[in-house]
């Protein structure tokens, strides 16, 4: 049996986010900190996809890790399977976030707002939510035709010189480049 590759992501979070990741109860049978680190961020990989392809712009702004300064701070280590750790790679270029550590604490935090809201329904709303946006997203799906004229649009305007145009797998590895 192979193991799929991880990768040790090393952050900062606070005291009190530690005490509150190991006092969920969602997920049974979890007990490490960065087990339950990664199963919140593989159970929320289509939030960071519509995050990835709709969020706003972050300019590099950097946040604190928490605006009290008094509260204390400890450090974080969560096994991220490489295909998760790239993603969170690429919103971290294409956002412009300060550090990655604020885009893991961003989608912690956003998990907590979602376990306030639903309580023990948390999963079973998320599945629901990510079902409204699978269909949503059949819906408008752009044609082979629809594609075709979008880049011929988006060539007209790049740049004379170099121009390069990826196209990314649904590993968010470039799968085709073209040099025009």
């Amino acid at each position: 049996m192979v193991l799929p590759e991880l990768h040790e992501f090393h952050f900062v979070i606070t005291q009190r986010m530690k005490v509150r990741l190991e006092g969920l109860h969602v997920f049974k049978g979890l007990h490490s900190l960065s087990g339950i680190i990664a199963r919140i961020l593989l159970l929320l990989v289509p939030v960071i996809k519509h995050e990835h392809d709709h969020g706003k712009q972050r300019y590099s702004r950097y946040r604190y890790v928490s605006p009290d300064r008094r509260e204390s701070r400890v450090h974080a280590h969560a096994y991220l399977p490489e295909d998760l750790y790239r993603k969170l790679k690429l919103i971290h270029q294409d956002l412009n976030f300060f550090s990655m550590a604020q885009i893991v604490r961003f989608f912690i935090e956003l998990f907590f707002l979602l376990v306030n809201k639903y309580k023990g329904d948390v999963l079973q709303e998320l599945k629901r939510i990510f079902e409204e946006w699978k269909e949503k997203a059949r819906a408008t799906r752009l044609t082979l035709r629809q594609y075709i004229r979008q880049l011929k649009i988006i060539i007209q305007y790049l740049p004379v010189g170099k121009r390069i145009i990826n196209v990314y797998d649904h590993h968010f590895t470039p799968f085709w480049r073209f040099r025009l």
